[in-house]
This record gives structure tokens, sequence and C-alpha cells, in this order.
């Protein structure tokens, strides 16, 4: 366990929330801006909460959905890349490396 603002990953997944949030203005399709703006603050949440919990087995638990919730992002950054023709790369590289270092963490909790 740790003090969540001591984390890396935890200020990228604030770096993401806020490229999320400006990507998810310009999309006009459905809900999909309201999903990955969802699931982008699921990851800042999950890595909270997880730091929060009494036993590192939480932690790597809560981290694991952090990481599904961070693919979730990936995926939607690529719907709204087809469905605009919009550049995400550097936003996808930042998601890549989050979710890298996620699984790092996760690996030094096991």
């Amino acid at each position: 366990m740790a003090n969540f603002r001591t984390l890396r990953i935890y200020h990228q997944a604030q770096q993401q929330l806020r490229d999320v949030a400006d990507v998810a203005q310009g999309i006009r399709f459905g809900d999909l801006g309201n999903q990955i703006r969802r699931a982008a603050i699921s990851v800042v949440s999950n890595l909270v909460e997880g730091a929060g919990r009494g036993s590192d087995a939480d932690f790597a638990r809560f981290l694991r959905m952090a990481r599904g919730s961070n693919d979730e992002v990936a995926s939607q950054l690529e719907m709204v890349a087809t469905l605009n023709g919009a550049d995400l790369t550097r936003v996808l590289m930042a998601n890549e490396r989050l979710g890298k270092g996620i699984s790092a963490l996760i690996g030094r909790m096991d």
C-alpha cells in the first residue's frame, strides 16, 4: 500500500483524465464522450481506492481494475481516432505508458 499522491501512475492517470476531457469535448458519436470520461475517472478512482486499502492484496486487486479501465480508455481513444480522424498518438502513447506502469506495480505486489 502507498500514499496515492506519491505514485507516479496516479499523476499519469490525472494527466490522462485531463487529456480525455479535452478529447471528449469534440466527440459527436452517441454516448462515447461520456463513456471515455467515466473510464478515465475509473482509472484514477481505482488507484486511489486501492492505495487506501488495508492490504497489498486489496491494492493489487484495485490496480487490476485500474488496468482494465485503462485498456477501456485505449480502445475508446482508438474509436475516436477512427470516427473523427483525430491524431491521438500522443495520448495513446501516454495511455500505454500508464498501463505498463500499473502492470509493473501489480508485478511488485504479487
